[in-house]
């Protein structure tokens, strides 16, 4: 199970229907599969987060694009899809001291499991600590 990867965070300075899909479509074009992402903002900035399956060529296409992009480093947590799993991540986390400055999650009904994108301020350090304690936590 890979923990650790990197995430695209991508700023729209003019947010407005269809900015989203803009960049959806660049990177649907040339081959890069969004795993996961999330979306907010306003109609005078937005700014979303992708984690994809070809990081270089998508980060590399959307700064020739002109977007104001950068990589960061996040821990993606295939988590069972039962009560109480994820929570059992982000305790060990708190009990360890690491901070949390995001996350964003998603499991399916049909299947045993979801996935879960954390940002955190020691992303090294977290993944050690999540993956000591592996064992009956994720799928």
């Amino acid at each position: 199970m890979e923990i650790e990867t990197r995430q695209i965070t991508l700023w729209f300075d003019d947010d407005h229907p269809g900015s989203l899909a803009g960049v959806t479509g660049i990177l649907s074009r040339h081959g890069v599969n969004i795993l996961a992402m999330t979306a907010g903002g306003s109609r005078e900035n937005g700014r979303a987060h992708f984690v994809v399956d070809r990081v270089e060529l998508a980060f590399n296409i959307l700064q020739n694009h002109g977007y104001h992009i950068v990589l960061e480093d996040v821990l993606c947590l295939s988590v069972k899809n039962v009560a109480g799993a994820l929570h059992k991540s982000l305790q060990l986390l708190a009990e360890h001291d690491i901070n949390i400055d995001y996350i964003y999650a998603f499991a399916q009904e049909s299947t045993e499991g979801g996935m879960a994108v954390i940002r955190c301020d020691e992303a090294a350090r977290a993944k050690t600590v999540l993956m000591a304690h592996f064992k009956g936590l994720w799928r």
